[in-house]
């Protein structure tokens, strides 16, 4: 990366992070950073840490994840980090994992000293995927978001100057919404090439809420074929969806992804009937709607469906009613907990050896 760029990125990230931010925001405030030709980035800024959340989805990822931060379900907790799309900066601890050789070259190429305190990484997270090292447009984008965050530190330190005893985003939030209480802003900061401008953007977090496919039988004919079928008296089916736990190849992507997994199981028969996995699930997700219709065709048609994972219920919203199954939200239990992760451990570990035994 070019050594003029550099200079100027880690220059910035060091005068961010040494910022005294006492009395100016609270834990986890947001502000956005509005920069030409690209989504709006969605930051928060706490001590070593600058995470910047790309556009809407991004933005409502990092809400689902801040409000889940305290579940005990460990694959829960883990599809929500997954799910971050942003770039982020942080000051790493001493001996931290996250640490790469490239990290230290650039560093050093930077020329720019850090005697008080760890020079900062710098990561770009997509989606489901693993976060990997900035390229030079995303460091140049790094540098308008730092640039645009230390005006809007300036312009608040001259508010808690002005209101020594109150937190200074919340008179700046007082000042632009008239005292209102009704409506929340937040600040924006529109980056442009000689100039940063600061306003308002008003923020209603029931926008920033996450909406999963809600598919539908493919014509008329498919629905009436699938209605007509009997049910099963009393027969109950578990259908479970999640985050897979670990990066795999794919062919659509560059990169390794976290697929979507799909379960299918018969808590009476105790027996797994289907399974499979997606690497794009907003564009596929009807191959589990293909594969579930499938196990009916094979002459078992439930009375009802209850649903696990956040994409489950919305896959079934239409397509049970339309044929005549009851859906609903399930609760987990011990069965089922047991299923997948007996599940996830044949993939992670058995599923793999087997799959090296038949290369060899």
């Amino acid at each position: 990366m070019d050594k003029d760029l550099l200079t100027e990125l880690y220059t910035l990230a060091k005068a961010t992070f040494a910022a005294n931010l006492d009395g100016l925001f609270f834990e986890e405030d947001l502000f956005a950073v509005s920069l030409a030709n690209r989504p709006t980035y969605y930051v928060t800024l706490g001590k070593g840490v600058l995470v910047a959340n790309r556009g809407r989805k991004g933005l409502t990822n990092f809400l689902e994840y801040l409000e889940h931060e305290e579940t005990e379900d460990e694959l829960e907790f883990f599809e929500y980090q997954q799910a971050m799309d942003s770039l982020y900066s942080v000051v790493p601890f001493d001996e931290d994992d996250d640490m790469l050789e490239t990290d230290e070259t650039w560093r050093k190429e930077s020329g720019v000293l850090f005697e008080d305190m760890a020079a900062p990484i710098f990561r770009s997270k997509v989606e489901y995927c693993l976060p990997g090292i900035i390229d030079e447009e995303e460091a140049k984008e790094f540098i308008r978001i730092f640039k645009a965050t230390l005006h809007l530190i300036a312009r608040l330190t001259e508010i808690k100057k002005e209101h020594p005893k109150h937190r200074a985003i919340a008179m700046w939030h007082d000042r632009v919404s008239d005292g209102s209480k009704k409506e929340e802003y937040i600040p924006r900061l529109t980056v442009g090439e000689n100039e940063i401008l600061l306003d308002k953007l008003l923020f209603e977090p029931w926008n920033y809420e996450n909406t999963f496919p809600v598919p539908e039988f493919a014509d008329a004919e498919q629905r009436r074929y699938y209605k007509s079928m009997k049910a099963k008296s009393g027969k109950v089916f578990y259908m479970a969806t999640g985050i897979f736990p670990a990066p795999v190849s794919s062919e659509k992507f560059d990169e390794p992804t976290f697929p979507v997994f799909y379960l299918l199981y018969d808590p009476q028969a105790h027996q797994i009937l289907d399974v499979y996995m997606l690497d794009d699930y907003e564009k596929d997700h009807n191959i589990f709607i293909d594969r579930f219709l499938a196990v009916v065709d094979r002459g078992v048609k439930p009375q009802a469906i209850h649903c696990y994972g956040r994409r489950t219920l919305p896959l079934l919203t239409k397509i049970g009613p339309n044929m005549g199954v009851m859906v609903f939200e399930g609760k987990r239990d011990a069965e089922l907990d047991e299923v997948i992760d007996d599940m996830l451990h044949h993939f992670l570990h058995d599923g793999i050896e087997e799959e090296d035994e038949h290369d060899r």
